[in-house]
């Protein structure tokens, strides 16, 4: 498979700015600050022909939903199978301040709305997806002689090949977070999804994940700014002799979402840079998206059930690692599994606003899947990066 490079078409969202006199509205064009630019060129032929046939589905069910008037801005449930289903939750765009680590990354956020998974995906729900019964070559494609085969087109589409290693490392698996996967497998289950459902699903940007934690609030934690009380709210202070915890549990933030601290980390769609503010030259942004230029290190948000207080905030990053698969004893290592990343899970989003094909297709493919060669060096070396 090849790897894919940036597309055009930023997206355009249209808003109104009231003149000073009241007696007009004149349209005001907003673009999304997506970097590097996404450039419409060289798209893999079979993952855009899927692509194509996944927009088309997602087309026809907004268009028989506008027929039936569902279209309101609400919470919905969507069904994934006769015994699973995911709660979506509305979140209304707006605006607030993304204060990086850095004391100059300070940047005005705009964001259009999109609805967000209540709780993170569990192992139930992801292993609708993790268990194909056809046999695939290790970029979770079918097997060239098989394709004769296929009745349905969901089986085009790529899957996680099987484990070399147990995810859960004796923890509990029914009902708790899905782990252990990588960003890529975690794009790959929301293309996967999109095609079952026929609504658009794709991991958060960072800023929206932020911006959904923080429901309104502009303190470090969705409840305020004691980690005292974030009992209440999250699982965090374990250790290596705890396990995460089954979503629901805790409180929900204002905005009704469970877990957005603490028990996994979830993942973003951003590449990590360590000044967004020089990153993308202005102070003021719309849609903020850093598009993925290398396999690490990605963002993750929301800290874990082993994390400190000050991991949790909802301005905290945590950065992927080549580490992540040390237990992995393929190579090159597996593209859909983190065998070491027993913290990290995800949950989804679904913009109000539906992409066009191409820009569905670079949110499910970063072209960076594939690892390279690391060298992870122990402690004390140098050369020692630490794992997040």
């Amino acid at each position: 498979m090849k790897l894919i490079r940036p597309l055009t078409n930023s997206l355009l969202i249209a808003s109104a700015a009231t003149t000073l006199n009241a007696q007009a509205q004149t349209p005001v064009t907003l673009t999304d600050d997506i970097k590097p630019t996404l450039v419409n060129d060289e798209f893999d032929e079979e993952i855009m022909r899927m692509t194509k046939i996944i927009h088309k589905r997602i087309t026809k069910k907004q268009a028989s939903e506008n027929k039936s008037n569902k279209t309101a801005f609400n919470a919905y449930n969507e069904k994934i199978s006769s015994d699973e289903s995911l709660d979506l939750l509305p979140i209304k765009g707006g605006s607030f301040t993304w204060q990086g680590e850095q004391a100059d990354d300070k940047l005005e956020v705009s964001l259009s709305p999109f609805w967000m998974a209540k709780k993170e995906i569990t192992w139930q729900e992801y292993s609708l997806f993790m268990h194909p019964e056809l046999k695939r070559e290790k970029d979770g494609y079918l097997i060239d002689y098989m394709r004769a085969q296929i009745e349905d087109e969901i089986d085009f589409l790529a899957r996680p090949t099987p484990q070399y290693h147990p995810l859960a490392n004796g923890m509990p698996r029914d009902g708790y977070p899905m782990i252990s996967m990588t960003q890529h497998a975690a794009n790959k289950y929301c293309q996967w999804l999109s095609y079952k459902t026929g609504h658009f699903y794709r991991l958060p940007t960072e800023a929206e994940w932020e911006y959904a934690c923080l429901a309104g609030s502009n303190t470090k934690y969705s409840w305020g700014n004691d980690p005292a009380e974030g009992n209440k709210y999250a699982w965090f202070g374990g250790n290596d002799k705890t396990n995460y915890n089954k979503p629901g549990l805790k409180q929900a933030n204002a905005w009704g979402l469970l877990d957005m601290h603490g028990n996994v980390m979830e993942w973003t769609l951003d590449q990590y840079v360590p000044n967004r503010k020089k990153y993308f030259a202005k102070t003021k942004v719309h849609n903020p998206w850093v598009k993925a230029t290398k396999p690490y290190p990605h963002v993750t948000k929301g800290g874990h059930w082993m994390s400190r207080p000050a991991q949790l905030t909802a301005n905290a990053r945590h950065k992927s690692h080549p580490k992540w698969k040390i237990k992995d004893p393929q190579e090159p290592k597996s593209i859909f599994y983190h065998t070491s990343a027993q913290t990290v899970g995800f949950r989804i989003v679904r913009p109000e606003k539906t992409p066009s094909v191409e820009e569905m297709y670079h949110y499910w493919n970063n072209g960076v899947a594939e690892d390279g060669v690391y060298t992870v060096y122990e402690k004390g070396h140098p050369l020692y990066s630490p794992e997040e």
